[in-house]
């Protein structure tokens, strides 16, 4: 599993895990070193492999009043956009953030459709807290120091994937015709996402509803959902000009935040054919074999 780390310039240097043993002795004000890495991920954000050009997240401290401080991946490197974290005191103090940024804050409100899965960065809420420093040590690291007797304080996915990958049976051939698209039934898809405490839910008033991906040539697809109670989820892929059905299966009847349910559909010449999830990081879930009709 790969994890990048990035590095927030400020005013002071060091290298620590969530907290660290490096002194500053300047009696003037000591900016925070902040430096954030995602937690597990197959890949930093929903779509690609980095943070991307003017990328935003908001930290937040309560000691000192920083609320939703916006700092922006600019050149390589995060700054920030106005307010600067100083700390005040000696006295060590926890820090929060989030992703992506919003000048509100708060519970933000957000739907999964088709249309909000082609900006999938938007709503691939990641959360990171428990990262402490102070004027004597002012590296906040959100960081997993798990593997050296410390603390997970990295960025962590919040909601929860699915990922089809396609592939040709018996009797198919995907060089002369692919499958176009397909459709994924039963799912909640309007939520909120509170950057305070990183929870993603459902809108418990919401109506279960289609979701429909179209391929474009494609043989994997992913879509990202808010978690949710689910035991199956019908699918409906397109292939030949007809519908071809199959039910996933959810492993623990629930779509977990940070689990990436990853499926393998064979489309063959009368059926499909789908594997077991596996749960990776994102965690990867492999849910089964299962064969749809027309």
């Amino acid at each position: 599993m790969k994890t990048r780390l990035f590095t927030f310039a400020a005013l002071a240097l060091a290298l620590a895990a969530c907290t660290n043993d490096n002194e500053v002795t300047d009696n003037g004000p000591v900016a925070a070193v902040i430096n954030a890495e995602i937690s597990d991920a197959v890949s930093t954000r929903a779509s690609g492999t980095a943070w991307a050009e003017r990328d935003e997240i908001g930290i937040s401290e309560n000691r000192f009043g920083y609320t939703n401080v916006p700092y922006r991946w600019e050149s390589g490197k995060f700054t920030p956009t106005g307010t600067i974290i100083f700390f005040q005191d000696d006295d060590p103090t926890t820090f929060s953030a989030y992703y992506p940024y919003d000048a509100d804050g708060g519970t933000l409100t957000a739907t999964t459709d088709a249309t909000a899965q082609q900006n999938q960065p938007a709503i691939d809420f990641l959360y990171a807290t428990g990262a402490t420093a102070s004027t004597h040590n002012p590296e906040v690291n959100f960081t997993d120091d798990t593997a050296a007797g410390g603390t997970d304080c990295s960025f962590h996915h919040c909601m929860s994937q699915i990922t089809l990958t396609f592939q040709e049976g018996s009797g198919v051939d995907f060089s002369t015709i692919q499958p176009t698209g397909y459709t994924l039934s039963g799912l909640v898809l309007e939520g909120s996402f509170d950057t305070t405490t990183g929870t993603a839910e459902t809108d418990a008033n919401a109506q279960t509803a289609d979701l429909t991906m179209e391929l474009d040539g494609v043989l994997t697809s992913s879509v990202i959902l808010f978690p949710q109670t689910k035991a199956s989820i019908g699918l409906s892929v397109y292939y030949n000009s007809q519908p071809y059905t199959a039910t996933l299966t959810i492993p623990d009847g629930a779509l977990k935040a940070g689990n990436n349910y990853t499926y393998t559909v064979t489309v063959r010449n009368k059926d499909l054919s789908i594997s077991s999830a596996t749960i990776s990081d994102w965690n990867s879930v492999n849910g089964g074999n299962v064969n749809a009709d027309l």
